[in-house]
């Protein structure tokens, strides 16, 4: 079992064998698009993300396939498995690191650093330095939300929008992670009343639109696009995210570690193959995950440097057998969303942004300034 370490903790040589292997994969063939030479393996997980976001931006909003519902923590943890394990078959001593962002809060902590991620962007958010800077030539953007229009380099725009002026806070994250359950219905944020705050209960609302938007929001720049994954600062983020789904199920054993069991929209409950491409579209990878197969990240062969020591199975609530789910129970939940509207919110969306999340406890901590 390999650890995920924080990436202010890395070594010089850690830190360039993940670049390293970062940049080989944006060079090596596509699999979604062979023979295209416009197209890298890189950019296939970059494609899947922005297709995962722009069904919810479509006209009307489309159904969720991991983002503002209920799958978002297993399929993000899907998403990361993938592309380490493609880091890996670079080069296997390489693990994926995760950056704490209420560590390494500012555009001059180490992990911003010329010799790893490279800085933040100058005044239109081109990013002068580091491997993953235009002036390399090794990072050209290649899967883009609007080609036509978006800049092809790497930009970054650190804590210059005004609603997203800091990081998250402990204190944010210590009562993100005190939150119970782990969803709750409608399970799809489209679907929620905005102004009603019990629909916006629950620990993945708190995870993903408390914290995770904001990290989006703060980076700006290629983070604020569907075609996130471009800034490698990405996957370290999403790192963050996944540890912290993980801590969220070791403290909370008397609750289920995933919610819907059954009744969520298709590719969201316990035991639905998640959606990673429209159907008739080239794969990422073969074969399917389901949220029930990757609930222990132990599982999937990796620890955390924060998990307590010794532990090689995540301790968690309990997870029904699908032989003891009622069939039919989704049927009813699942008919009156296929008629309802969905209601479009804005990309990574803020908690102030949504009148029933405004005084949320963790929503008041994030207006407070700094730590």
């Amino acid at each position: 079992m390999f650890i995920r370490k924080s990436a202010s903790s890395l070594t010089g040589a850690e830190q360039t064998a993940f670049v390293s292997a970062v940049l080989e994969l944006k060079s090596s063939p596509s699999l979604m698009h062979p023979g295209d030479q416009t197209r890298h393996r890189y950019d296939d997980f970059v494609e899947v993300h922005l297709n995962a976001m722009a069904v919810m931006e479509s006209t009307p909003p489309g159904q969720s396939w991991g983002h503002m519902a209920s799958a978002f923590g297993p399929w993000h943890r899907v998403l990361l498995h993938h592309f380490e394990a493609e880091l890996q078959q670079i080069n296997p001593a390489v693990t994926l690191p995760y950056w704490d962002w209420t560590v390494d809060h500012d555009p001059t902590s180490p992990i911003w650093n010329p010799s790893f991620l490279g800085g933040n962007g100058q005044h239109n958010g081109l990013v002068p330095d580091g491997p993953f800077a235009q002036a390399h030539g090794a990072w050209p953007l290649v899967v883009l939300d609007d080609p036509a229009n978006d800049v092809p380099f790497l930009t970054r725009f650190m804590g210059q929008a005004q609603d997203a002026r800091s990081l998250p806070t402990t204190g944010m994250v210590t009562s993100a992670r005190g939150t119970t359950p782990y969803d709750s219905s409608p399970w799809e944020d489209m679907m929620r009343d905005q102004n009603d705050p019990t629909q916006w209960t629950g620990f993945r609302i708190q995870l993903e639109v408390v914290l995770h938007n904001l990290v989006h929001r703060w980076v700006g720049g290629t983070m604020g696009a569907m075609s996130s994954p471009n800034d490698p600062v990405f996957w370290l983020h999403h790192g963050n995210i996944d540890r912290l789904w993980s801590d969220w199920i070791r403290q909370h054993q008397d609750q289920s570690p995933y919610l819907p069991l059954t009744g969520g929209p298709q590719g969201h409950n316990l035991y639905d193959p998640m959606i990673f491409h429209a159907d008739g579209a080239p794969a990422p990878w073969q074969g399917d995950s389901r949220p029930v197969d990757v609930l222990d990240h132990h599982s999937l062969g990796y620890s955390y440097d924060t998990d307590p020591p010794g532990e090689v199975k995540l301790p968690m609530g309990p997870v029904p057998a699908q032989a003891e789910l009622p069939v039919a129970a989704g049927e009813p939940v699942m008919a009156a969303m296929e008629t309802a509207a969905r209601r479009a919110l804005p990309r990574f969306v803020l908690a102030r942004e949504i009148a029933g999340l405004r005084d949320s406890p963790t929503e008041s901590q994030s207006t407070q300034g700094p730590r």
